[in-house]
């Protein structure tokens, strides 16, 4: 399965919360990915391709800010893929982003999964980060 088609699986992501199952990875919080039960099967595919690419690589998530308030670009980025796998345009609340910038103070290890992907196919992140990310135009 290729990053595209990987994208563009997880762009139907309806919301983003955080989760206290980290599971596998030692992690003490997950940041999870929720999705209609219809879209299940896809996503399930979606997270195992992504983790066997990854292989043992570093992975990192990237949350970018955008120009509207409340909506940001998440970004995966690892050295096996050409480019970070982009997941755009995703409402993520205040007290949520504090929640998850707080854990990442904490501890830069945070899992990504899904609720329709079984945990052992949840992608550990050994970097995650909320930044501006915006590109700056002349």
């Amino acid at each position: 399965m290729d990053r595209l088609v990987i994208e563009s699986i997880l762009a139907e992501a309806e919301k983003i919360y955080l989760s206290d199952e980290g599971g596998n990875a030692g992690s003490d919080a997950a940041l999870m990915l929720g999705f209609k039960e219809d879209h299940a099967e896809q996503v399930a595919n979606a997270f195992k391709a992504l983790k066997n690419v990854a292989g043992d690589k570093v992975v990192e998530l990237v949350i970018c800010k955008t120009l509207v308030s409340g909506i940001y670009d998440l970004e995966i980025k690892t050295d096996a893929l050409d480019e970070p796998v982009r997941v755009l345009n995703k409402a993520i609340a205040n007290d949520l982003l504090e929640s998850i910038e707080k854990h990442l103070q904490k501890n830069k290890e945070i899992v990504l999964g899904s609720n329709v992907a079984a945990k052992e196919s949840w992608i550990t992140l050994t970097d995650a980060q909320v930044k501006e990310c915006l590109v700056k135009g002349a």
